[in-house]
Order: structure tokens, then C-alpha cells, then sequence
């Protein structure tokens, strides 16, 4: 078809398929909406100077006729010949180019572009896989009155903010990778994250969309039936099209979760277009071949009403007449250009780029000679973000397709975007049930990711590999440095049992319903036995996101997702670790007895400062004080352990004669005979059994007796040759916890249950077999069965994999409860969980407490004739020393002048602490005072009675006299103080005393406590003792001085008031008066109740004698506040003195502070003074002292008064009396009443 008029347009359209014969009604339409579009426009009078004509070549659909029937468009404008071989007249003749159409499928359009490169050409795009094509090609001048996909992706964008979403998933399709990358960024420059791109042809598309972050699927496909998944489809069809209303409802099928938002071009519904191509259609299709053949395969045999009920306007028709009225008005413009008709009487680049700013400042507005559908309606155009040019007012809907439950498949419309200069957008209000896909700061694709490291894959292994949201992560160290390819012969236990915790800590508490819906994942890494490794890890866990791939799995953890760090690390190398944890940011669970708490560590190990207190306790109890050590110097746990029993063994009475160092395969001269009878092994299971090993050969007849500590329990296993000699020895350890089941899980465990990779080196390396073909060249070709078990018997006790797993426990119940508190709905990781969780799980296991027990076990053959280890007793903290029976009658002690551990030791100024919790820890020290029981099983504590405060009957303090004085004057006194307590509360009860007598009364008690108090520097001195001495001392005075300075103050308010009836100040001041001092006394006292010793033993001769830990000056210093007190009770009483109210009581309260003040300087200096014996006797001394003043000259005056004038002070009632002897009725007291204080 061709129209050659003043100005041209014109290009190729697909008006035929591949075959050139079947016809494409859609390309019809669009050549007879042009056509329509330009008789309006040419039949228009305005437009007599500027008609606009027409070409239109057939490409078959076909990308070589598109290039043909394109540059034959252009060689009929002369576009090819040289400007010197165009006359003048030609270039008068030859239509002038205001456009070249593009056809409007992809294949053809790419074609085409591959010669426009270099083409200054006006470009002009109506469909939207033209415009597309065109993007990706870079040609530039490209005008479009067709969304492109950049038009649908700022409409996403938008959809997206209103649905306060920041996370798809995307699914693509393998074809148009350019075009998919270019939305891909521009999505993300506008903070929209993707958790995923998933190929729809990918194996696995439906599992990958289902465990996908993202609740919104993003769809970059071509149309086609979505899936059923419970998420949200939002489509862009890459060519453009819509769904139709048919198609809209195929997409839900019956009980269909999915909610679909199908994004797509509004075309504006055109009668007139209809009615005209229809009239054209059945008036000249005899004259048309194209009008024919359309006749032929779709209307053959239908009237023209029938055509009218069927006929469906193409997508593109709308398109087409805003492209042919743009470049027609452009035409009519340049037309009204003088110059233009010089530039643009060829197509050159200059006209090009006429047109183009032409355009790009339209502002056509369509009139009444226009089709009647647009009138009205402006024609602009705007230049987008691709450098485009883009037609304004192209209307972008977005359709929501849900199944609703009562009303089935509905159809919404939720948002309406309208391209332009400023865009318009309009939205409907959304449902409540909708989706929100929100990206959540855990995952490395929400923007915490700038970079990602890559680690070494066979470093790091995570058990059920895949995305977790946290993860908790535990170091062991499966090789070796420098090269980390050395394997080491770990313990494999440990690992075991931090992957058996994780999995079973659900099941094995199933009532609790812990961490319900989170996913968390168990990640272990090679330290390779390096401490700057095992730095560099935690480091970088904290900084850095990084990445490895297992199981063709890409994982990536973000900093922050780590909630736990776990160490089965030793030595030097877990010291150089916990170090970094002291940032209160991160928990981390270790295996160190060593408890530190400065740092973030925890340790369910019972201590190891307890574990040598229970190891002296059971040398003492069997009387070996006289040892011989044997220490694996290479091991850093037997040195910890070591180096703590060392500093506590000689101030606890228990000499050692030697110390044998043990060092890997060296063993030590033991030829000559030990001094002692006794040897404590401080060593790893290997050097134990070295060591007995070297003493058996020398078959020595002198009994002899061994005690094992730590890894040497399992020093049998190593040499099961002399394993009957060894019957005796006994262990101690801390009590088992291994659950029986993880036992068993060990026993049946196989590569094949188990298909872990570090697992699987394990069994390589202990088989010497390969697992997989990588591995098997190094084991010359030798492959595993996969049912290789583990050598259970040789993993001994197993006691750090129990404590291992207890502790992550722990970790793991203070997980939930943090995730309960922050994650109420508990429908997985949540925010405030991400966000404040970690710091939550710290503050939880600091509050945790940690039982320290231990059990003790003899080595005995049983009634089959083998041997094991038997429990024979226990000690703990709470319990003490618990026995089963006597051990064997061997004694070793060390006697001077032959042994002389103790010769130069100062006890008194040096004092070592000692936890005494009970009076069943001093059995090592004042002999057996506990009734044995038999134990029945290993499982059960041995229990006893034992007879309550021994040192009432069998003290030092019988040893002193004066003693028995200060026990039979205290007792006096203090039945003296309680007779008058006595009294006050009869006369109270008989109402011969009146009033509110509560500070009278405090301050009885008050001295009764000071009588009291005396009683504890009376007897020898406990722990408990030594709590009340330094607290009941100072509590005691600030009660009596509290109650006299309120007491001043009362006195001193009444003498101002005087006889005022209106003015009454409660007694509640007062009180409240009492109750601050006293506060400020009791968080005061508080520091001596909370430390850990407040008595130790010391060393008196060849007697062990219980001391307070604290000084002399320690002392003093407790009373400072009392001191503080006292000299203001004083003060104020000074000035009240000449009060003479309630009988001139102001003069007792200034005579009671004055001698107090004076016997607690005159105390103080002696108590600094004296030697240590007599300075409990100082103490005693000013305690009586003191109570003695308060009692006699505060209540003296007052008993006297009342037994002595009890009728007068009762009866007397005259209320107008002015003698100030007398109580006045003035709020403070009652008329007639005597107040005791």
C-alpha cells in the first residue's frame, strides 16, 4: 500500500505468518487505523498544506522481508541516493520523511535494527515488543506510543510501595536475558529487593517458589497458567499483551491460593474505528487482495451485523492512530517552518533531529475533525529514563485475580498508572487479606551485602544444608596447621554431639513447644588448629557476609545471623578466641572450666577451682596429705586444673613431695621410689597410662594409692593389657550428664545415616577408605562399604561432649524464651527477634546457674569378671563430701621434721579463701562426723545426716575463759533488754501506756541486736558467722542511731510547733526518716552477703582453725557509715539539749551519743592496737558497752518513772496546764501519756 503526499511515513507491517498465506487480523486492523487516522487528518481543511501519505510493505513475518520492504520504503523517498544525484525538481517531487514505522514483532524489529546502528533515522515504535527490541538494540530517536517494559516496571514499582512491600522472587524464562537484567536493575534501584531469579524451566520451579523468602512472584514470562502456590503472581508479559477477560478468569482454577496482579495496557475502546473498518471491509474487499484474503479466512458467509457482534479490536489499534497523529503533526509543524523545507527535503540527521524536538515539545489537542473517541484529549510526549521518546497518557492497569471463598474467581482493579512528564496514579483500596512481602535484615540479598567473601567450601559445613535465617555456629579443629590439610585426630564426640543437641532438642522436650517455626541452622568450621584461624572466623562471621556453596546450594550468612557461637576448642587456642568475645554482643558456649566473667563465655564445666577444693576434700577425708603429682605439661587442661590445685593444696593442709612431668612420648626416670604413698595424676589418657605402665615393671610390693583427675579417667582404654593391676585407682570427675540415647545414636551411626562431609573424612581417615570418588584416589582406590561404625569403646567417658551438649541446651532454652517475648506469634524469625535477640540471649544465660558436682569412682572388677569404673561418692558445693564406704586403710601424710611443706608459712597475713557452705565440708579438717549409707547405682547421690553447728561443742572458744564471762554478762544483758521489751509491750496491752510508742520500740530491738551480735564474735568463726559479724554489727547501730536522730527531730518540731492545734506533722516522716537510714545501711551490708568467701582456714600450730576472710581495716571501714550517724545524732542532739519536753528526754538522747561517741574512739584505737587474739574480745567489750548506755540511760529514767509514778503519769489530765514537764495535745502525743523515747 502506498499514499506518496507531501510528507511520508511508512515501514513494514506483518500482515501475513511465516508462510505468507494465512493472514494476521491484528496487522489488518493496525494498516486500516493508520488509514483511518489519515483521512481524518488529510480530509481535514486546517490540514490542506500538510497531508500525510502512507507505505506499507508485507514482511511475511519474516526478518529478511522486513529489512527488504523497509529500505524500499526508504529508496521511494530517495533516502539512498546521493544528494548530487537529486535534482532540484526530484526533491520538489519526493515526499519528505517523517518516520519509519517498525514492524511490531521482536524477530522482525531486532532484524531491522542491525542496520539503523548507524541510521540518523526517526524511529517510530506502536507495539511494545518493537519498543522493547528496540531498547535492547540501543538505537536511538526512538519515538513509542507503546508501554515499554521500562513503563511496566515504574508501574510495579509503584504497585509495590502500596503494597508496603520490599522483596520478590523473579521468574523468568531463559529468553530476553537482556531485557530481564535491565528490569532486574531497575527494580533494585529502587530498593526492591530479590531473594530469587527462577527460571520457569528450571527442575524444581514449584519447590524453589514455595521455599522462597518472598511472598510476591514477580513473573517476566509470556502468558500462561500460574501455579497454585499461596503467594502472589505479579505479571509483565515480556511482549506486552494483557490478559483478556476470558483469560483472566482461566488463570484461578477451583481452591486456587494464588493471588494474581496481572499488569497491562489500557486500550481505549474506538466505535468509529470499527464501524469504518468494517464498512471498508465489506465495501472494497474485491478490490483489495489483503481485504480479501481477511474476508476469506475470518468472515466468509457473516453479514455485517454478524461481523459487528464478533469483531475484536487489536491491541495495537490505539497505538497506531496516536503514532499517525504524532508524526501527522509533526508533519503540519515543520511545514510551518520556512527552513524546513531545506532540511527536511531528505532524510538527513538534521531533520532527524528537528522531528525529534518537535515531538518532544507537541502539544497536539485532537478537535472535532478528529475521531470522536479523542476529542479532547491531548498528544504529548516526554523523553523516559531509556532516552526514549514516550507517547503521555499510556494507561498501565493493574488486575487482581483472586478466589474468593464465597463469590469464587473475582476480578479487581487495584492500581491505575498513566505515563507522562508527572505521572498519575491511582489506586483502589486493598483488601485486608493481601500479602505483604517485607525483606528482612537476616537475608544477604536485603541490602546488608554490598560485598561477599567467598570461604573455602571444605572449611565450613552446614548440617541439612540451605538458607537459615540464623545460625548458630561451633569451631572444632578437623585439621591441622599451617596448611590445614592435615587431618588431626580429633574427638570426634564433640561434633557429634553439637549436631545430635540441635536435632533432638525438640523432640526431646515435645510438652515445652520450643522455638515453634524458627529455622536455625548448625553450621560447623575447621579451626585447623590455629588460634589466628579461629580469630579470623569469628571475625568475619561479625563484618563480613560471606558465601559457600554445598550440596549445589549457595549459602550466604549476613553479620548478626550467628546467635551463638559454640567452641570445642582447647588451650591456648580457645583463650586467644574467648578473648574477643567480651563486647556483650554474642553468647559463646565453650568447655572451659576456667569460668571468666569479664568475658561472654559460658561454660556448663563444672569449675575447675571447685574440682581441686573436692579433690582435697577426698584427700583429706582419706587421709593421703602427703602426694606425689603426675602432670601432662603439654596439655593445657591438665595445667589449668594443675595450677589450681597447687595454690589452694598447702593452705589446706596437703603437701606435695613431687611433681613428674609428663611430655608426649618422653616419659621420666621413675626407677628410684616414691616418698609418698599416694600419686595424683593431672594427665591426659595416653600419659596416664604411660606412667602406670613404667610403675607396674617395677612390681613394687608397697602399697600404693592413685587418684585420677580429668582425661586420665580413660587411661585403661589405652592400655587394655594391665588393666587388672589398675583395680583401686580412683577417679574423680565431674558428674556425668551424657544422655543415654546420644550414646546409642553413635553406636548405629554410618556414613550412610549420616552423609555429612566432615563425618565422612572421619570415617576415611579412620578406615582408611574412600566415601566418594574425589577421595579415592588418595586411598590407592579402596572404597568404604558405607557402613563403617565408630569406635564407641575408645571414646571413653565422653564427658565434654555431655557438658557440650548441655550447654547448647542451655543456649538454646534461652533462645526460645527471647524468641517467645520478641516473636509472639512465633510464625518464624521476626525482626525485634533479629534486631534485640542476640543481646536478649546474653542477659538470659548470665542468669543461668551452673552446678558444680562431682563424682567420685573406684576401679573394680564386677561379678563377670571385667573391669569398669564404680561410683563410690560425690561432692558438690551445696552437699559437700559424700562417701559410700572407707577406702583402703593407706595412709600418707606429711610429718615434720621429715616433710616441710607448712615450715614457712604466715597464715595470718595471708589467709587463703575456702568455700564452706556447710558444716558437712569440715569432716577433712575436724574429723567424720557423717552417718554413712550405701549407694544403690551410679545414678544416685549417697545422703547423710549431719548434727547442726558442731562448733558450739567442740569450738576453740572453750579454750579461752573469758568466754564463759562474756557468754554469761551477754546473756544477762540481753534477758535484761528482753524483760524490758517484755514490760513495755504489757503496759501497752494494759493501756497504762499510751500513744505510738514504734520508735521507742524499734530502738529496744535495736540494742537487743547489739547484744545479739556479741554473740557470733563469742564463738568460732563460719562462714555464716563471719556474714553476721560484719553486717549485724553495723545494722544493729544504725537502728539504735536512726531511731534518736528521728527521735531529736520529733523533739526539736514539737518545741517549735508548741501549742498549735492546726499545724500536725505525721509520724509517718519520722518513719520514713527511720527507713532511709536503714535502707542506705542494708544495700550497704548487701556486698558482704554477696561474696562468694567470708571464711577461710589458717593454720595454728598443727591445728586448723577457721578465720574471717575480711581485715582489720576491712572492718572499720564497714562502720564508716555508723561513725556517720553517730556523730550526727550527736550534732542534732547538742542542740535539743536544753528541750525539757517528755521529761527532759533531750538531755538522755545528748548523755547516750556523747559516751558512744567516746567508747567507739576509744574501741576503734584499741581494736587496731591489740594482737589478733584479743581482737574479738575489743569487739565484744564496746558491743556490751554500748547497748548497756542505751538501755540504762534511754529507758532507765523512763522504767523508773513508770514503776515508781504510774498513778500520776495515768490519772493526771489537765489540759490547761502550762508546765512543759508535761505532753501537750498538739498532734505529736496524747495528753497524760508518758512517751518511752
Amino acid at each position: 500500500l502506498r499514499f506518496c503526499l507531501q510528507y511520508q511515513i511508512g515501514g513494514a507491517f506483518p500482515f501475513h505468518y511465516t508462510d505468507c498465506s494465512q493472514l494476521r487480523p491484528e496487522s489488518v486492523q493496525d494498516i486500516v487505523a493508520i488509514q483511518w487516522a489519515l483521512t481524518h487528518w488529510n480530509q481535514n481543511p486546517e490540514n490542506a498544506a500538510a497531508k500525510i501519505g502512507l507505505f506499507a510493505g508485507d514482511t511475511c513475518s519474516r526478518p529478511k522481508e522486513a529489512i527488504s520492504q523497509s529500505l524500499r520504503f526508504l529508496d521511494s523517498i530517495g533516502y539512498h541516493e546521493p544528494d548530487e544525484c537529486v535534482s532540484l525538481s526530484d526533491r520538489q517531487n519526493i515526499s519528505k520523511l517523517l518516520g519509519l514505522i517498525m514492524p511490531k514483532d521482536d524477530k522482525s524489529s531486532r532484524a531491522l535494527s542491525t542496520l539503523l546502528n548507524s541510521a540518523q533515522l526517526p524511529i517510530v515504535a506502536y507495539s511494545s515488543a518493537s519498543a522493547n527490541a528496540l531498547l535492547e538494540m540501543n538505537i536511538n530517536n526512538v519515538i513509542t506510543t507503546a508501554p515499554t517494559l521500562t513503563i511496566f516496571t515504574e508501574a510495579f514499582v509503584k504497585l509495590m510501595a502500596n503494597l508496603r512491600s520490599n522483596l520478590i522472587t523473579v521468574v523468568i524464562n531463559d529468553r530476553r536475558s537482556a531485557a530481564v537484567k535491565r528490569v532486574i536493575e531497575q527494580i533494585r534501584s529502587h530498593n526492591i529487593f530479590i531473594s530469587d531469579i527462577i527460571s520457569i524451566n528450571k527442575p524444581g520451579f514449584l519447590r524453589e517458589l514455595s521455599e522462597s523468602d518472598s511472598q510476591i512472584i514477580l513473573s517476566l514470562i509470556d502468558k500462561q497458567e500460574m501455579t497454585s502456590l499461596a503467594k502472589m503472581w505479579i505479571a509483565i508479559t515480556v511482549d506486552g499483551d494483557g490478559l483478556s477477560s476470558e483469560e483472566q478468569l482461566k488463570v484461578l482454577h477451583k481452591g486456587s491460593r494464588v493471588q494474581v496482579i496481572s499488569l497491562q495496557s489500557r486500550q481505549k475502546d474506538l466505535p468509529q474505528f470499527r464501524q469504518y473498518f468494517l464498512r471498508v471491509l465489506k465495501n472494497n474487499y474485491q478490490s483489495y487482495s489483503l481485504l480479501a484474503s481477511y474476508m476469506q479466512q475470518n468472515c466468509a458467509e457473516l453479514t455485517r451485523d454478524d461481523m459487528n457482534s464478533i469483531h475484536t479490536q487489536a491491541s495495537t489499534v490505539e497505538s497506531a492512530v496516536r503514532m499517525t497523529y504524532a508524526l501527522s503533526a509533526v508533519g503540519a509543524k515543520l511545514h510551518s517552518i520556512p527552513s524546513s523545507e531545506i532540511i527536511c527535503d531528505r532524510p538527513s540527521p538534521k531533520c532527524t533531529e528537528m522531528i525529534v524536538k518537535e515531538l518532544e515539545r507537541l502539544d497536539y489537542k485532537f478537535g472535532p475533525n478528529d475521531p470522536q473517541e479523542l476529542i479532547g484529549e491531548r498528544l504529548q510526549f516526554y523523553r523516559n529514563s531509556d532516552n526514549h521518546l514516550v507517547a503521555s497518557g499510556i494507561t498501565i492497569e493493574g488486575i487482581e485475580l483472586i478466589n474468593d471463598e464465597k463469590m469464587g474467581p473475582m476480578v479487581y482493579k487495584v492500581i491505575e498508572y498513566e505515563t507522562g512528564r508527572y505521572p498519575r496514579l491511582v489506586t483502589n483500596n486493598f483488601r485486608q487479606s493481601r500479602l505483604r512481602s517485607v525483606c528482612a535484615p537476616y537475608r544477604s540479598f536485603c541490602g546488608r551485602c554490598e560485598h561477599i567473601t567467598r570461604v573455602n567450601p571444605k572449611r565450613y559445613f552446614l548440617s541439612i544444608p540451605k538458607q537459615y535465617p540464623l545460625y548458630l555456629m561451633a569451631l572444632f579443629n578437623f585439621h591441622e596447621a599451617p596448611d590445614c590439610n592435615t587431618f588431626k585426630n580429633y574427638d570426634i564426640s564433640l561434633p557429634m554431639a553439637f549436631v545430635h543437641t540441635i536435632w533432638t532438642f525438640r523432640q526431646r522436650f515435645p510438652q515445652l513447644n520450643l522455638l515453634r517455626n524458627l529455622e536455625f541452622g548448625a553450621l560447623l568450621v575447621d579451626a585447623c588448629s590455629s588460634s589466628k584461624k579461629a580469630i579470623e572466623i569469628i571475625v568475619q562471621s561479625e563484618n563480613q557476609c560471606f558465601a559457600f556453596e554445598q550440596s549445589d546450594r549457595n549459602i550466604t550468612v549476613v553479620p548478626g545471623s550467628v546467635f551463638g557461637y559454640i567452641s570445642g576448642l582447647h588451650g591456648t587456642q580457645h583463650e586467644a578466641l574467648s578473648g574477643f568475645f567480651a563486647t556483650g554482643d554474642v553468647p559463646l558456649i565453650a568447655l572451659d572450666s576456667d569460668r571468666k566473667s569479664t568475658i561472654d563465655e559460658f561454660s556448663t564445666m563444672p569449675s575447675a577451682k571447685y574440682q581441686a577444693l573436692a579433690l582435697l576434700k577426698l584427700l583429706k577425708k582419706l587421709k593421703w596429705e602427703f602426694i606425689s603429682v603426675v602432670l601432662s605439661e603439654q596439655d593445657s587442661v591438665s595445667l589449668a586444673s594443675f595450677r589450681h590445685f597447687e595454690r589452694i593444696a598447702a593452705d589446706r593442709g596437703v603437701c606435695l613431695a613431687e611433681v613428674i612431668n609428663m611430655s608426649g612420648e618422653h616419659l621420666p626416670d621413675l626407677s628410684a621410689s616414691s616418698s609418698t604413698n599416694a600419686t595424683v595424676l593431672f594427665t591426659t589418657a595416653d600419659d596416664a597410662a604411660m606412667y602406670f605402665a613404667a610403675r607396674f615393671k617395677r612390681e613394687s610390693s608397697v602399697a600404693h594409692a592413685h587418684v585420677v583427675v580429668g582425661d586420665a579417667h580413660d587411661f585403661h582404654l589405652r592400655d587394655p593389657s594391665n588393666v587388672a593391676k589398675f583395680v583401686g585407682t580412683v577417679s574423680l570427675q565431674p558428674k556425668d550428664v551424657l544422655y543415654t540415647d546420644f550414646r546409642q545414636w553413635l553406636e548405629m551411626t554410618t556414613p550412610l545415616t549420616l552423609p555429612e562431609d566432615w563425618y565422612w573424612k572421619h570415617v576415611e581417615h579412620r578406615w582408611q577408605c574412600a566415601l566418594s570418588e574425589e577421595s579415592k584416589d588418595i586411598y590407592g582406590g579402596k572404597m568404604c562399604t558405607g557402613e563403617e561404625l565408630l569406635d564407641i569403646e575408645n571414646l571413653g567417658r565422653m564427658t565434654k561432649s555431655g557438658y557440650l551438649s548441655r550447654g547448647i541446651e542451655k543456649l538454646l532454652f534461652a533462645m526460645d524464651s527471647v524468641y517467645k517475648k520478641l516473636c509472639p506469634e512465633q510464625n518464624g524469625m521476626c525482626v525485634e527477634f533479629f534486631n534485640h535477640g542476640r543481646k536478649q540471649i546474653l542477659n538470659a544465660l548470665k542468669k543461668v546457674h551452673t552446678e558444680d558436682e562431682f563424682e567420685i569412682y573406684e576401679f573394680l572388677p564386677d561379678a563377670e569378671g571385667t573391669f569398669s569404673y564404680q561410683v563410690i561418692g560425690n561432692w558438690s558445693i551445696k552437699t559437700g563430701l559424700r562417701f559410700d564406704n572407707i577406702y583402703k586403710k593407706i595412709v600418707s601424710r606429711c610429718i615434720p621434721p621429715l616433710c616441710s611443706c607448712f615450715a614457712d608459712k604466715d597464715f595470718f597475713t595471708s589467709p587463703m579463701q575456702m568455700a564452706i557452705s556447710s558444716s558437712g565440708d569440715m569432716d577433712a579438717f575436724a574429723g567424720s562426723y557423717i552417718r554413712r549409707e550405701p549407694t544403690s547405682g551410679t545414678d544416685k547421690k549417697v545422703q547423710y545426716e549431719s548434727v547442726c553447728f558442731p562448733h558450739l561443742t567442740t569450738g576453740n572458744w572453750r579454750k579461752h575463759s573469758w568466754n564463759y564471762v562474756f557468754l554469761v554478762l551477754n546473756s544477762v544483758f540481753l534477758f535484761g533488754s528482753l524483760s524490758v521489751l517484755a514490760l513495755v509491750c504489757m503496759k501497752l496491752y494494759l493501756r497504762v501506756v499510751k500513744g505510738n510508742q514504734s520508735l521507742g520500740i524499734s530502738l529496744l530491738i535495736g540494742i537487743i541486736m547489739l547484744y545479739v551480735t556479741a554473740y557470733f564474735f563469742i564463738f568460732d568463726p563460719t562462714d555464716l558467722v563471719c556474714r553476721a559479724r560484719v553486717t549485724m554489727h553495723s545494722l544493729g547501730y544504725t537502728l539504735c542511731f536512726g531511731v534518736m536522730i528521728a527521735k531529736a527531730t520529733q523533739l526539736r518540731n514539737a518545741e517549735t510547733l508548741g501549742f498549735s492545734s492546726t499545724v500536725h506533722i505525721s509520724y509517718w516522716n519520722y518513719w520514713l526518716l527511720l527507713f532511709f537510714v536503714i535502707g542506705v545501711q542494708i544495700a550497704l551490708s548487701v556486698h558482704w552477703l554477696a561474696e562468694q568467701y567470708m571464711s577461710t582456714l589458717i593454720l595454728n600450730g598443727y591445728d586448723m582453725q577457721m578465720a574471717c576472710t575480711f581485715g582489720d581495716q576491712e572492718f572499720l571501714l564497714s562502720q564508716t557509715y555508723v561513725v556517720v550517724l553517730l556523730t550526727l545524732a550527736l550534732f542534732v542532739n547538742s542542740r535539743n539539749r536544753n528541750i525539757k519536753r517528755n521529761y527532759k528526754e533531750t538531755k538522755w538522747l545528748f548523755l547516750s551519743s556523747l559516751v558512744c561517741l567516746l567508747l567507739w574512739m576509744l574501741w576503734m584505737g584499741a581494736y587496731l592496737t591489740v594482737p589478733v587474739l584479743f581482737k574479738d574480745v575489743v569487739v565484744i567489750l564496746e558491743l556490751m558497752a554500748c547497748a548497756t548506755v542505751l538501755l540504762a540511760f534511754l529507758f532507765g529514767p523512763k522504767i523508773y518513772i513508770l514503776l515508781s509514778y504510774e498513778p500520776v503519769v495515768v490519772e493526771y489530765q489537765g489540759p490547761n496546764s502550762n508546765s512543759k514537764d508535761l505532753v501537750y495535745e498538739n498532734g505529736l502525743f496524747e495528753k497524760g501519756i508518758l512517751v518511752l523515747v
